[in-house]
């Protein structure tokens, strides 16, 4: 390695690292931190880019980068808990083209600031053109036989990452941010982002969200299957690293703890193989007596944060466990049947609190996975089979059809309790409704109970139709039905309301159709009360009790609310639009 010219010790000591953390997209646990340039502007520099570019035309890219990489290392090292983190690092593709390129140069800084290869993830980009693929694969191959884990960046904007993935698998994956910006308001992003997801996943990539920018598009990016996200709306990147914590995400209510399927998390933990785990780096020789203590056929990999990297299975260990010189071959240091990663095949990964929908979706399109591992603010907690996972899905459907009702086929108490509390419990801002049919006693009595079910088959439909499909809608039981609503940018307190308006306005107007001519004309029925007395009854309507809930409410229990639901429904059938809004 050439020594530096005077003047770039003089960058050296000029530039400073920002770190921004990567955290766990369900728990909001850190998993590491990017270590980001700064300084160039001071140097002269229009960008971090055109800096690179000079240390290119200069032929000291390499020897400069080795450089920085003491200075970044040595940084990270002050972090709080950064053994347990891992750092990325930006590598221009084009160090190997430099002629004092040498290896070794980066262990040698590891063993100083004792730290672990695994722990070094070197983010390789297609910001700089990729002219030789073979080149930038060959780079790739390097450092991942070097012992580190490799991280594509800007995923999806280059002609050549799906090239990438099949000529070298990398570690981790990070979705470019022209994917994820507003895709919440853009389905083709989400269709493209999905694919991306579930590709990598399948080939036992973890896969960060990068720019994510506010809570919108964090929802989306989880809904999809992303493990980690990092941006601006977890935290700006800081020079000062007292401010990198444990724990983000704090700021999103529905990330202050995952509860939205607590049920399903329980049937999960039931059914949850722990499959003792071999660490990235132990031998051979402890693989197989693991397999034969155990009596296992499969044995998942973890690094030593206990984060997945895949499994082995016992097909795969035939070459030395069958054979009577195998033990001796896997003592071998120079063979490559004496490494664990000859022999670890990709496994999707799924987190303990992702949708089962989304699990099954990653398992079913994996055509060789036994099964899934699950993981827990990223940390293997268990092994899941595919078996397991069908029962899994059967005791869930199992539950849900006991609890559904079975005239509207809506989730019943069971369900709206749980949604009630979680709401309640994660302190978000949102409208919960309850709904209540005028007159419908005597209508069931005059024209019968079928005539009743169908009227209440009408409502429960017109709820499908007028309010937005990411409502929850629950049937109470009879005439009572409830609704639950986040809010948000799109779902404002104002919209909500209006759609609640439209829906109490067309339930009254199609009710009419469900009464005869002269009723409907007279616009009442005619029919005994309780006391025996002929009396007028008006015509279906329904009324319902609006109650918003989130900072400074005073519902702080589903008790309390239903109790507000009681004492406002009488309110609600006086009101001219036949509502009560309650903290609005």
């Amino acid at each position: 390695m050439e020594p530096l010219h005077p003047l770039y010790f003089h960058y050296l000591d000029v530039l400073d690292v920002a770190f921004q953390p990567i955290v766990d997209i369900h728990s909001g646990s850190i998993f590491g931190v990017e270590a980001l340039l700064r300084g160039t502007d001071t140097l002269g520099y229009d960008s971090i880019e055109s800096f690179f570019d000079h240390l290119y035309e200069d032929n000291v890219l390499y020897t400069f980068d080795i450089r920085l990489r003491e200075k970044v290392f040595e940084k990270f090292c002050t972090i709080e808990g950064h053994r347990s983190l891992k750092l990325f690092y930006n590598l221009d593709n084009r160090v190997l083209e430099m002629t004092d390129f040498s290896k070794g140069n980066t262990h040698r800084l590891l063993q100083r600031f004792s730290l672990d290869p695994k722990s070094i993830v070197f983010e390789l980009s297609e910001h700089n053109e990729i002219l030789n693929l073979e080149h930038f694969t060959r780079l790739m191959h390097h450092y991942s036989d070097e012992g580190f884990c490799i991280a594509i960046d800007d995923f999806g904007i280059g002609q050549s990452g799906y090239k990438l993935l099949y000529h070298s698998t990398p570690n981790i994956i990070k979705i470019d941010r022209f994917f994820l910006t507003s895709i919440d308001r853009d389905p083709k992003k989400k269709l493209l982002a999905r694919n991306m997801v579930q590709l990598s996943t399948l080939l036992g990539c973890r896969v960060v969200a990068e720019g994510v920018e506010n809570e919108r598009e964090l929802l989306v990016c989880k809904e999809i299957g992303c493990h980690l996200v990092q941006g601006y709306y977890v935290q700006r990147p800081k020079t000062d690293c007292t401010l990198i914590v444990e724990k983000y995400l704090t700021q999103a209510s529905q990330f202050k703890e995952e509860r939205r399927a607590p049920s399903n998390q329980k049937i999960i933990l039931k059914r949850l193989e722990v499959l003792k785990s071999i660490t990235l780096g132990d031998s051979i020789e402890t693989l197989l007596d693991l397999l034969n203590e155990k009596g296992s056929y499969l044995v998942p990999v973890v690094d030593k944060a206990m984060h997945p990297v895949g499994i082995i299975h016992e097909h795969n260990l035939k070459a030395i466990a069958c054979s009577p010189y195998g033990r001796s071959l896997a003592q071998n240091r120079s063979s490559n049947l004496s490494t664990l990663e000859t022999y670890i095949e990709p496994i999707p990964v799924v987190d303990l609190t992702m949708p089962l929908e989304t699990m099954i979706e990653l398992f079913s399109l994996s055509q060789n996975a036994p099964g899934v591992l699950i993981v827990e603010s990223s940390r293997y907690i268990g092994y899941l089979s595919a078996r397991e996972m069908i029962e899994v899905v059967h005791e869930r459907n199992l539950i849900r059809a006991r609890d559904e009702n079975p005239l509207t086929r809506l989730p019943g108490n069971f369900r709206i309790n749980e949604y009630i509390a979680n709401t309640i419990e994660s302190g978000v801002s949102a409208v919960l409704v309850y709904f209540d049919f005028d007159h419908f006693k005597p209508y069931n009595d005059y024209y019968g109970f079928r005539n009743g079910d169908r009227v209440i088959l009408l409502f429960a439909e017109l709820m499908h139709k007028k309010l937005s499909s990411d409502f929850f809608k629950g049937h109470i039981g009879g005439d009572d039905f409830f609704v639950g609503a986040i809010l948000d940018e799109k779902h404002t307190f104002e919209n909500v309301c209006s759609e609640l308006e439209g829906l109490i306005r067309s339930f009254g107007d199609e009710v009419r159709a469900f009464y005869d001519p002269a009723d409907r004309e007279r616009g009442c029925i005619v029919a005994e009360d309780r006391d025996g007395n002929m009396r007028e009854f008006k015509l279906l309507g329904v009324s319902a009790v609006v109650v918003k809930i989130g900072n400074g409410s005073q519902i702080q229990t589903g008790e309390h609310l239903q109790r507000m639901f009681a004492m406002e429904k009488k309110t609600a059938k006086k009101s001219p639009n036949h509502m009560s809004i309650i903290g609005n």
